[in-house]
This record gives structure tokens, C-alpha cells and sequence, in this order.
């Protein structure tokens, strides 16, 4: 092939390489294939020769060639950039690197903020470049400090930034200069100063903490923490807030007991204040806790006492006593479970008098009981029992007159409590006791109480001496008459019962009455009952009543 041939194929190669296309010098060119030689040969076109193919609209040619002379030269440019980034990374002078060596593909990684691993590390540390490792490691550091103070959007990853430097101060807990802050605001860092803010907030929480456990005399206490829950209880302490149970409990668990006291003074004065506005003792000064007015006020609807009441009369609280007297009136009633209207006069002198173990009057208390205003069987009249038995038993102690121990003895019967009536006989000799109606009056009234223990064969022993004693007294055949219908045996029990009445004993029914009404069981009771309006419905009539 001639040198013709060899050239117009090279032309038609460097056409094809350098994108003619259809150029009307499409034969051949010589201007252009000069052009597209020196552009192969790596030769720097001139601004004329660039101008030409712009006239002839190549611009695909253009663009070819210039990537390619871009390419040439790339290397220098390589190197050149290389070199650049030594002094960024404090790669010393003096070391001797190959554009080959691994450091500047390290380096290159750094530049695109792809972190190391440890085996290019390793490589850093091969080449004692103790400098650039702790640089790395601030460039890490700064990264992180970067998302955890919520600053990412600084893209610039150089720790000598001023950013770097007021993160650390936040990262420290450090107070930021004006500058740093103002650097941030300026910077638009409104998420990094919010954060920044949160600390200077909880540095005066601290702050107030200390002064706080200093102010009630508990440095002592070793939490220093504004999550400590001493923390929030101190601020509502300061503020005069009510702590709640569960903060009590938990300061007396840290056995901080003097917190829990001036917590409870500080109720104590405002529940003071008011109940002197509810009970109309608002005239009384004092406003300590600690005075007898408070305790009464806040016992008054539960315990108030008749000591109590006598105070306020005598601090001339009037008003206060009034209302005390009606509360101290209601707690009674329930104590003495009356339900329904009951007269304050005579009824709460009268239970005073029971509460201090004052005995009662007899004549004012049987009338009560005659015109129906008391009843005979309700706590009032068990009391008033129990103070007779017990006036009976000292009388005999003073006295020596044995004639009290009968009337001791019932009385203990009639408040309901048969061993302590039992207890008043037990001791007696009765070989001394000479009247035979005293000696008759006894054996009665123990056996009687005997029966209400269910014990009916020493009751019937009782009665039995009680007649041997006095034959004409009718109360040993009434009692007689109570044992046989307790023990079902009514036809023997009337036939007592008359002769009690022979003897001057009242019409029986009284007696038959309370035997009924006392009878526990449920089907005694009712057969008692039935067995007396079979005998007479009419004069039993009440007795239908038990049959429900």
C-alpha cells in the first residue's frame, strides 16, 4: 500500500475518532487533518486552529479534542493537587511519596469524607505520621459533635473551623463566649443554640439546687442531679405547694424527715386558717398549729370532747362552741347508735354525764323510760345500768351493807352482762348472811343471772334456796317459771308463774315478755309464741309478731 493509500486511511481514522461526521471536506482536508494530527500527537491546538472548527460547526470535534488535551495533562494536575493536600493533612516535607503511595489515596478518601478503616490506619502509622492521625481523629470527633449537636448541615469537615471549637465547648458543658454564640445565630445553628440554651438552663438549675439544699440545711445529701426527684420537691417546698403522698413517702425513705415537717406546718397553717373560717373562730389570732385551738378544729367532727368544748367557752370562742356542742351532740348519738331525732335537752347532759362515769339520776331516767323517750334496752339505758352496778359494788365496799350486792347484781343484768353479775355473789359466805330476805334477794338474783349464762340447772338450784329462805316471796317462783320456759316445759312454767302470782307477783306477761324477746333461737322463739296464742289469742296477741 503507497504512502497515498496509508495516509487517507489514517485521515478517515482520525475522522472517525474526532467525530467529523458529514463535513463537506469529507475527501479530504489537508488544513483539518493537520489539525486532527497534532490533536493525536497530544500537540496543543492554537486559538486559530480552534476557531476553525468552530466556523465549521465541529463542535462534537471540539469538545473530543479537549478532553483528550484535559487528559494529557491530568497527571500534572494529579500530582500538583496531591502535593496540595500534604500541608492540609500535616504529612511532613520531608517525607519522600510517590504519587503511587497509599497515604494519598488515604488522604483523597479524607477529602471525600469517607471515614478509614483500621488497616489505613495501620498504613498512617507505618509512616510515623502522628500528626496526621490525631488530625483525623479531631476530623471524626468533629463529625460526631456534629450530629450530636445537631449541626450536620455544616459541610465543611476541617476541625479548625470555629464551629469545631464551640462544639467542644457545648460537648464540655462549657459557657460559650458572646462571639460563639453569636457565630452560631449568624450561622443560622438555631437547633445547636436551642441545645446550647438547655444547658445554660440546667447550669441554673444546678445553681438553684445548691442553693436550695443549702437553704434547708441539706448539702449534706449527696444527689446533685436536676433529675433527682429532691429537686423538684425543694422548688415546691420554696414555692409553698403541697407535696403529694408518693414525694413524702419518698422523703422518708431518705430519711429527710425535716423537709416532711416543714411540709406538713405549712398544711397544718393553711387547714388552720380554714377551719377558724368554717367554725367561726376567726377572732383567735394565733395562727400556729401547734396552739390547742388547731387541734381541736381539725379532731372536732370525729373527736371532739367535752374538755374541748370548755376550752372554747373559756377563750370565749361562743360561736365555736355552739357548733362543737351540736357535733359533740351527733358523735354521741352514733356512740349510743339512738337513730331519729333525739331532744338535746335532757338527753346530752345526760350522755356527758355516762362519758365522765357520772352516775345518773334514777327518778329522771325511769321517768324517761315511763313516758317512752328512752329506751329501756338502748346503750344510754345499758350505760346508766352499768354506773348503778358499779355505784352498788363501791356502796358495799364504803358501807358493808349487803343489800347493795343484790341491786350491783341486777343492775350488771340489766347492761347485759351476766359474769359480772355472777361475780358480785361469788364471795359470799352465806352462813353470815342472817335476813332471810336479804338471803332470798341473792340466791334470786344469782340464779337469774345464771339463766341468762344458759346454765339452768345452777339457776334452778338459786331459785330452789331462794324459797327456802322466803316460801312467801313470789320472785324464786318467777324465776322458776322463766327456767321451765326455757327449757320448753310451758305447762310447768305457768304453773310457776301462778303461783308467783299467788304470792303478789304482778301478771306475769312482763316476764313472759322478755323471755320471748331474748329467746336467740329462731324456732324456740316461735314456738314459744305459738304455744301462747294457743292458750289465749286474744291476751297473747302480741306474741304474733314472732311468728314472721
Amino acid at each position: 500500500m503507497n504512502s497515498s493509500d496509508l495516509q487517507k486511511k489514517h485521515f478517515a481514522a482520525l475522522r472517525e475518532k474526532y467525530q467529523i461526521g458529514q463535513h463537506k471536506g469529507a475527501e479530504f482536508n489537508s488544513f483539518l487533518y493537520f489539525i486532527l494530527r497534532k490533536a493525536e500527537l497530544s500537540i496543543q491546538l492554537t486559538d486559530l486552529e480552534f476557531q476553525w472548527l468552530t466556523d465549521n460547526r465541529l463542535f462534537k470535534t471540539i469538545e473530543t479534542i479537549s478532553l483528550q488535551q484535559y487528559q494529557a495533562e491530568d497527571f500534572k494536575r494529579l500530582e500538583v493537587e496531591s502535593l496540595n493536600l500534604r500541608p492540609k493533612y500535616k504529612i511532613p516535607e520531608e517525607l519522600d511519596l510517590p504519587i503511587t503511595s497509599s497515604v494519598y489515596s488515604i488522604l483523597w478518601k479524607l477529602e471525600s469524607r469517607v471515614f478509614l478503616t483500621s488497616s489505613e490506619f495501620e498504613v498512617l502509622n507505618s509512616h510515623n505520621l502522628v500528626a496526621t492521625t490525631t488530625l483525623i481523629r479531631e476530623i471524626l470527633n468533629f463529625a460526631a459533635l456534629k450530629i450530636s449537636y445537631k449541626a450536620t448541615r455544616y459541610l465543611d469537615h476541617y476541625p479548625e473551623e470555629p464551629l469545631y471549637s464551640i462544639l467542644k465547648k457545648l460537648d464540655s458543658r462549657e459557657v460559650l463566649s458572646d462571639f460563639d454564640a453569636n457565630w452560631l445565630l449568624d450561622h443560622d445553628f438555631e437547633e445547636t443554640l436551642k441545645i446550647y440554651w438547655q444547658q445554660e438552663h440546667d447550669r441554673e438549675a444546678i445553681t438553684e439546687f445548691l442553693d436550695l439544699k443549702a437553704k434547708y440545711s441539706i448539702d449534706s445529701f449527696p444527689d446533685t442531679s436536676i433529675s433527682s426527684p429532691l429537686y423538684g420537691i425543694l422548688k415546691k417546698i420554696k414555692e409553698k405547694q403541697d407535696l403529694d403522698n408518693s414525694e413524702c413517702k419518698w422523703l422518708e425513705q431518705q430519711k429527710l424527715t425535716q423537709l416532711i415537717e416543714i411540709d406538713r406546718k405549712r398544711k397544718d397553717i393553711k387547714l388552720f386558717k380554714q377551719l377558724k373560717t368554717r367554725y367561726q373562730a376567726t377572732r383567735y389570732k394565733n395562727s400556729d398549729p401547734s396552739s390547742k385551738l388547731f387541734q381541736i378544729l381539725r379532731n372536732i367532727e370525729s373527736d371532739v370532747t367535752e374538755d374541748d368544748i370548755q376550752w372554747l367557752i373559756n377563750e370565749e370562742l361562743l360561736e365555736t362552741a355552739e357548733i362543737a356542742k351540736e357535733i359533740h351532740f351527733k358523735i354521741l348519738k352514733v356512740s349510743y347508735q339512738i337513730v331519729g331525732q333525739l331532744e338535746v335537752d335532757p338527753f346530752y347532759a345526760i350522755m356527758l354525764k355516762i362519758e365522765r362515769g357520772e352516775r345518773l339520776d334514777p327518778k329522771q331516767v325511769i321517768q324517761l323510760m315511763e313516758e317512752g323517750r328512752l329506751s329501756r334496752h338502748g346503750k344510754i339505758a345499758t350505760a346508766y345500768y352499768r354506773l348503778e352496778a358499779v355505784f352498788y359494788e363501791k356502796d358495799y365496799q364504803r358501807t358493808g351493807n349487803k343489800w347493795n350486792l343484790p341491786s350491783a347484781s341486777s343492775n350488771w343484768r340489766k347492761a347485759d352482762e351476766p359474769k359480772n353479775a355472777l361475780k358480785v355473789t361469788d364471795n359470799i359466805n352465806w352462813q353470815k348472811v342472817q335476813e332471810s330476805d336479804l338471803k332470798s334477794a341473792l340466791w334470786v338474783t344469782r340464779g337469774a343471772a345464771f339463766r341468762d349464762l344458759e346454765q339452768l340447772d345452777n339457776a334452778e338450784h338459786c331459785a330452789t334456796q331462794a324459797m327456802e329462805c322466803q316460801p312467801e316471796s313470789h320472785q324464786p317462783y318467777t324465776l322458776m317459771g322463766a327456767i321451765h320456759y326455757d327449757r320448753r316445759e310451758y305447762l310447768e312454767g305457768d304453773k310457776w308463774f301462778g303461783m308467783a302470782v299467788e304470792r303478789g307477783a304482778d301478771d306475769p306477761d312482763d316476764e313472759i315478755k322478755k323471755i320471748v324477746r331474748m329467746t336467740k333461737d329462731k324456732d324456740k322463739r316461735k314456738e314459744v309464741a305459738e304455744y301462747l296464742l294457743s292458750k289465749d289469742p286474744l291476751h297473747y296477741g302480741w306474741a304474733r309478731s314472732y311468728l314472721k
